[in-house]
């Protein structure tokens, strides 16, 4: 049996680590989230995000290659905010295994910045995002869509 990639695709606040803990579980699979990686490595709010990022990005996915390599389902909860990035990600999954779909989660963006924000206030556990960071990060975010093709399941997130 080959392995499994579920890449999770959604915005800041949409559900994106609920939904992959909960498949996680039911599939099962090893899940890699990278803001909790992020955090762990680098606390809630790193000097160098963009360098920090990649760093986390590079040992997830080397991570989740010896993990597909020893036969085990795999799910990256990155959200996946851009057409580029699902391509380059959906084709790296592709060389590992032809078994590869995304989670997308829709969420009115009111609701997800709320949960944002108050995630922020609430809980010293997580990367910190005030109101500034999460809509200069909006403007980067662009849903996921039927037309470009993938084997995708949607979920609603209220």
């Amino acid at each position: 049996m080959n392995a499994e990639i579920h890449l999770i695709h959604g915005f800041m606040g949409f559900g994106k680590t609920t939904l992959a803990k909960k498949l996680e579980k039911s599939l099962p699979a090893v899940r890699f989230t990278h803001d909790e990686i992020m955090l762990s490595r680098h606390g809630r709010t790193p000097d160098n995000f963009a360098k920090c990022c990649e760093e986390v990005t590079q040992y997830i996915k080397n991570e989740a290659q010896k993990e597909i390599a020893k036969g085990n389902n795999v799910i990256l909860d990155f959200g996946f905010w851009d057409k580029q990035t699902r391509q380059e990600y959906y084709s790296w999954a592709k060389s590992l295994t032809d078994k590869v779909c995304f989670h997308a989660l829709v969420c009115d963006i009111e609701i997800a910045k709320n949960r944002t924000l108050t995630r922020t206030k609430n809980n010293p556990d997580e990367l910190y995002i005030d109101e500034d960071c999460f809509n200069d990060r909006l403007k980067k975010f662009t849903p996921l869509t039927d037309d470009e093709g993938y084997n995708t399941s949607y979920y609603k997130s209220s």
